[in-house]
């Protein structure tokens, strides 16, 4: 069956097709929701980027996981959910990750006049700086450009020329560390 003739079907059908390993029935459905989804994850989360490796993921998943796929009542609200879920959860990151710039502008980017504030805060930074030198060297640096230079994922894995994954998967492992180390 061609992509032209599967277009007429109905998303049941695709359904069908796809759990029995059908890339043609995948290609239509793609094409067939792949711009409203967008759409709708660009107007939420206003990053276009963002959007499309979270379409991305969810079309990956979709393929992977196409023989499971019984539970669908709807492929149209199937794919929906995920893309929103996968917007609320960039979302929640990105808030997340404002919270701690905020924080750590807080603690050392304000002159304080109260001194024992600010011996506070130079004790803390030294503490903060000596556990990120004893983070593994490709994670201190995605750390570092990460929270001191506030670059971007994607800045930082073309700088360090690794994938937007795995810059954050080290920042996600970094965070959890120095949280570990500072609230012993």
């Amino acid at each position: 069956m061609s992509d032209v003739h599967l277009q007429q079907f109905a998303d049941g059908m695709l359904l069908n097709l796809l759990r029995e390993d059908n890339s043609e029935a995948f290609n239509v459905i793609y094409a067939r929701y792949r711009e409203r989804l967008y759409g709708y994850l660009v107007k939420v989360i206003k990053d276009t980027a963002e959007a499309e490796d979270i379409l991305q993921e969810v079309f990956v998943s979709l393929w992977k996981r196409r023989s499971d796929l019984h539970h669908i009542e709807s492929l149209y609200t199937y794919l929906f959910s995920c893309v929103r879920y996968g917007g609320f959860r960039y979302m929640r990151n990105e808030a997340r990750k404002h919270h701690f710039r905020a924080s750590w502008r807080l603690l050392f980017g304000e002159e304080d006049d109260l001194f024992e504030q600010q011996l506070a805060a130079d004790e803390l930074s030294r503490i903060l700086n000596r556990e990120v030198d004893k983070l593994p060297l490709k994670m201190r640096q995605v750390f570092i450009l990460s929270r001191k230079e506030e670059l971007s994922h994607r800045e930082i894995s073309h700088k360090l020329n690794i994938s937007d994954k795995t810059v954050k998967k080290q920042i996600n492992n970094a965070l959890k560390y120095l949280h570990l180390k500072l609230n012993a």
